[in-house]
């Protein structure tokens, strides 16, 4: 019964011991919230067990020896400063990049970059694009690979004329349709297969090559065709077996219209990425135009402005996402990409145009030969025209305009354009340039941020009709025709993309884009990659300096710095579309690609630096430590510890006398 009174002491002190380690790693355990005002003690460091690449700066020796040196170098320092002495010569610590970073950069130093300074620009031209070459109607594999040989080397001997590019590289493509198509279809009659159309289904494309059809022995005039898709058909009445000729033809006409075709990026002006796109619809005045309840009447201009919206603007935006939109996912084949450029509209009322902004011009009237003109005309239009002569014209110059539009535009940054819908005592309403003599019902405003405005001129009193109503929406829609140009345009793309093909025939072979009525305005496949030609570098350079500054962080400040697996999935997720774009042009892929998993890897890496769970505990000295818990362990424990050393004393005592 001797030891009965230490076993219980012991145990006192063990729950004691227990219950504070417990409650210690509760505490620093638990979630971190950042609503919460308390802070855990240890930080989540579990994602170093995931992270891949390595976040350690390169070392300054490459040999052993210098490594050792530079290791007690810092020992050394440290050891003087907690001595408390002074360095007697101060040296600027210089900030090496991870390893990581030169890994990429020594991938990218061999990509035959070719950098080129056009007005005081310094551009770049990225390394060879690959294209499948398909010969639908020469059936010799012979042939075909002669023929792609001179047209290779008359795309290389072309380049001089189109120095903003490195050529392209042909992949003759012998599939089994070679053989079928100059017996079963002609070359009028012949279409492209569906596999080139670009897939849209799911925001999914496939990562292949853009193709090249050239169809020979046709009889109707050379033409080189571009769809919508990753694909240019070149249409020549030349056959395979006069392959001189054809060659001639190749060098003389197609290649340097295939240059410019692939590679458009660099002639055009620096374009700026897009994240935001907001359309304003502005009625000065709805009881001008509606008497009763103006909530049907806002019902009406909110579903035409989503209509137009949705007809007009959707498909240049939903293109845009995929390019820069940086919202994607890598497959094993393909890019699945989320809208992430955002597109809001909102109809708003009453902002009256000041009435000493307004101007009123009357036409003059007609003089005897117009008069004489006009009597062979319809009597409608006749009516028309006298009815038109009576009503004052009323105009806004387009410097008052721009003032007052930008005098109520927001501060956000994106772009900004308004739908003005004047009243009708200001109606019919038009824009007048005073210095050029301009007149129209759209502009652009000059300001820091992009913007503009259209005036729409329309009738809304009769708008219970069917009719009224969808003429009402063909008026915006045609309102919003300057908004995509506009849009075009800050892409450093031509206003529709048949004037862009259009602009690059030559006197004997046409360019024609067959991509359909209804695409005039949205962005063909090249065009897309003429974009992306023009973010590439740029953006590159951008997502490798975030990319060190995060490994330098996790560097300097990794014992404390909490890193959760989620955040080290994300920065898992940035290194590996760094790689995969820098792989991509290495492949000849289109840079369309290899700039969607750029756009994606820098819009991850900012989600990590914004992201709540990647922070640094804050300071807590050791002393603080414990004047915060000696108070409160202190008298519980030592009561303990004292009674425990005296149970041993006292244990040892009575063994020694039964002895």
């Amino acid at each position: 019964m001797a030891g009965t009174r230490l076993i219980v002491h012991s145990i006192f002190v063990v729950q004691l011991i227990c219950l504070v380690a417990a409650s210690f790693f509760y505490a620093s355990t638990r979630p971190f919230d950042p609503s919460s005002t308390s802070e855990p003690f240890i930080s989540d460091q579990s994602g170093w067990k995931i992270l891949v690449e390595d976040v350690s700066p390169v070392p300054l020796h490459d040999s052993i020896g210098g490594i050792m040196r530079e290791y007690f170098d810092v020992v050394a320092a440290q050891v003087n400063s907690l001595l408390g002495g002074v360095e007697e010569q101060v040296h600027p610590r210089e900030r090496r990049t991870s390893v990581f970073v030169q890994q990429m950069r020594q991938q990218i130093s061999k990509l035959p970059l070719k950098f080129i300074k056009n007005d005081d620009k310094l551009l770049f031209a990225l390394p060879q694009l690959k294209m499948n070459f398909h010969t639908p109607f020469i059936k010799d594999v012979e042939i075909i690979n002669e023929i792609a040989a001179q047209f290779e080397r008359a795309l290389r001997d072309n380049l001089p004329k189109q120095p903003s590019s490195h050529g392209i590289i042909l992949a003759t493509m012998s599939d089994a349709s070679n053989g079928r198509a100059a017996q079963e279809i002609s070359c009028e009659e012949w279409v492209l297969p569906e596999s080139t159309q670009t897939d849209r289904k799911n925001n999914t494309r496939k990562l292949k090559l853009p193709g090249i059809y050239l169809l020979t022995g046709c009889r109707t005039a050379s033409s080189v065709d571009v769809p919508h898709g990753d694909a240019v058909v070149v249409r020549t009445a030349h056959t395979g077996e006069d392959i001189s000729g054809l060659a001639q033809y190749l060098q003389t006409e197609i290649s340097p219209i295939l240059l410019k075709i692939a590679y458009q990026a660099n002639t055009k002006k620096q374009t700026q990425r897009l994240e935001r796109i907001s359309v304003h619809l502005i009625d000065e005045d709805p009881s001008s135009h509606r008497k009763g309840d103006n909530k049907i009447h806002f019902e009406l201009l909110s579903k035409a402005l989503s209509s137009s919206l949705q007809s007009i603007i959707s498909p240049i935006i939903h293109d845009l996402s995929f390019v820069y939109g940086g919202n994607v996912d890598l497959l094993d084949d393909a890019i699945f990409w989320k809208g992430a450029i955002d597109l809001s509209s909102a109809p708003s009322a009453y902002l009256s145009l000041p009435n000493d902004i307004i101007e009123v011009e009357r036409e003059e009237a007609v003089d005897e030969s117009q008069e004489a003109e006009e009597e062979v005309e319809e009597k409608s239009d006749r009516v028309d025209n006298e009815k038109n002569e009576s009503v004052p014209k009323k105009f806004v110059t387009t410097e008052q305009m721009s003032k007052f539009i930008q005098s109520h535009s927001s501060p956000h940054e994106g772009l900004e354009w308004f739908l003005f819908l004047p009243s009708i005592d200001h109606s019919p309403l038009t824009l007048h340039d005073k210095k050029n003599g301009g007149i129209g019902h759209s502009i652009i405003l000059t300001d820091s941020k992009p913007a503009g405005m259209s005036i729409v001129d329309y009738d809304l009193r009769n708008v219970d009709s069917d009719e009224t109503r969808v003429k009402f929406i063909n008026s915006l829609s045609h309102s919003m025709l300057y908004l995509a140009g506009y849009i075009r345009d800050l892409n450093g793309l031509r206003s529709q993309s048949m004037e862009t093909y259009a602009a690059f025939s030559s006197t004997a072979t046409p360019v024609n884009y067959i991509g359909g009525s209804t695409q005039r305005l949205s962005l063909s496949f090249w065009e897309l990659e003429s974009i992306a030609q023009s973010h590439w570098y740029p953006i590159l350079e951008q997502a490798l300096h975030e990319m060190d500054a995060v490994m330098s962080l996790l560097n300097e400040h990794g014992s404390t710095l909490a890193l959760p697996k989620s955040v080290a999935q994300k920065i898992n997720t940035a290194t590996h579309m760094l790689r995969k774009s820098i792989s991509f042009i290495e492949e000849g892929l289109p840079a369309m690609y290899a700039t969607s998993a750029l756009y994606g890897a820098l819009t991850t890496i900012d989600s990590v630096l914004a992201d709540a769970d990647f922070f640094e505990l804050p300071y807590f000295a050791p002393d603080h430590f414990l004047a915060v818990f000696s108070p409160l362990v202190l008298p519980l424990i030592m009561p303990m510890i004292f009674g425990l050393i005296r149970e041993v004393k006292r244990y040892k005592h009575l063994k020694k006398k039964q002895i």
